[in-house]
């Protein structure tokens, strides 16, 4: 990982970012084991868009020699979310307790296949998850994705539940895994 710079970004240079972190995510959600709609390209873009705005948005970036290779990105969870409802099974009153800051979302992350293997998702997980000052954490990914749902797991991540995607989501089913505590990534960082 010598030639990979990962590093924190800021909504600002996301802004920035834009084209590049939608060529990556096109490239890696385009291709099997994803689900990927005909609008899915642009449908990204805008939520991509509409989340740079939100004050809790935080990205990390992988770049080889100034290329963005891959990113991850997400915000804080609304006190008021209906994220624990939506799930197809009851998940107990205490997961689905939520206030201001306890949960993070990791929103969107991906690396470019030609690059995985080499520690960058781990690194851009581990730094984007150590910034935060969330208790927990939260993302969902696609029931096809066996692979990455493993790495998940190795990661610290449980399985607690199943949610649909609705009209514009990238997916129609989605596996929601919680990471309980944060503090052993801020502490290993």
């Amino acid at each position: 990982m010598d030639d990979v710079a990962v590093s924190l970004a800021d909504a600002g240079h996301g802004r920035e970012l834009i084209d590049p972190i939608c060529e990556v995510y096109d490239e890696v959600f385009s291709a099997p084991p994803f689900f990927w709609r005909d609008d899915e390209s642009q449908l990204h873009r805008e939520r991509l868009a509409s989340l740079l705005d939100d004050p809790t948005f935080g990205l990390a970036t992988a770049t080889v020699a100034g290329e963005l290779v891959g990113f991850a990105y997400g915000f804080t969870v609304p006190a008021d979310t209906q994220r624990w409802q939506r799930l197809k099974a009851e998940v107990d009153p205490e997961t689905s307790r939520e206030w201001l800051g306890r949960t993070f979302l990791l929103f969107d992350y991906a690396v470019r296949a030609p690059l995985r293997g080499r520690g960058i998702g781990k690194a851009l997980h581990d730094l984007l998850l150590s910034s935060r000052s969330e208790e927990r954490a939260t993302l969902t990914v696609q029931p096809t994705a066996v692979d990455t749902k493993r790495i998940y797991e190795r990661w610290g991540w449980r399985m607690v539940g199943q949610v649909e995607g609705g009209p514009t989501a990238a997916a129609p089913l989605f596996d929601c895994y919680l990471r309980d505590g944060l503090a052993d990534l801020r502490r290993a960082g």
